[in-house]
């Protein structure tokens, strides 16, 4: 399990390298060897600030085939998978936050609350949901998970008191 993960570490570091190199506005989100299947599959999510699109992961798929094929620390016969991370999947760097402004946020927070609001702002301190509550800020290191729910954010109205 070990070298796996030293294996996963050197794809997400060579991954990320080749990207800045010949796709500087992409990214790179996760990075995974999976190895019980019946071939190993070199499993890639990329992502660029504006979001990308499928002519852009069949572009960086072809290009990292090429890369891989050089290497010697990977399984032999490797498939290589390349999408984008997709709606629901969770968010694993700030970088996917502003994409996502406007957008309905589920958030796990660190002591294991959850908050669910639309993702109004993001900032080097953290962001902001509008809730049902009104306006609620997570720093960064309060925030565990997060995701975009699929469907449309809701709107939130404050009613009077009769």
């Amino acid at each position: 399990m070990e070298a796996l993960r030293e294996i996963e570490e050197r794809l997400s570091t060579e991954v990320t390298r080749w990207l800045s190199e010949s796709f500087p506005q992409a990214f790179l989100v996760e990075a995974r060897l999976r190895v019980h299947r019946p071939e190993p599959e070199v499993y890639l999510r990329v992502d660029t600030d504006t979001g990308i699109t499928l002519d852009q992961c069949v572009q960086i798929h072809l290009f990292l085939k090429e890369k891989l094929e050089g290497v010697s620390w990977l399984p032999e016969s490797c498939t290589l998978s390349v999408s984008s991370p997709g709606v629901g999947a969770p968010l694993r760097l700030r970088r996917q936050y502003p994409q996502n402004v406007g957008r309905l946020l589920s958030v796990r927070l660190t002591d294991g609350r959850y908050v669910k609001g639309v993702l109004t702002s993001v900032s080097d301190e953290g962001i902001v949901l509008k809730t049902h509550r009104g306006p609620f800020s997570l720093e960064w290191d309060r925030i565990a998970s997060a995701r975009v729910e699929i469907g449309r954010p809701p709107r939130f109205h404050r009613t009077k008191s009769s």
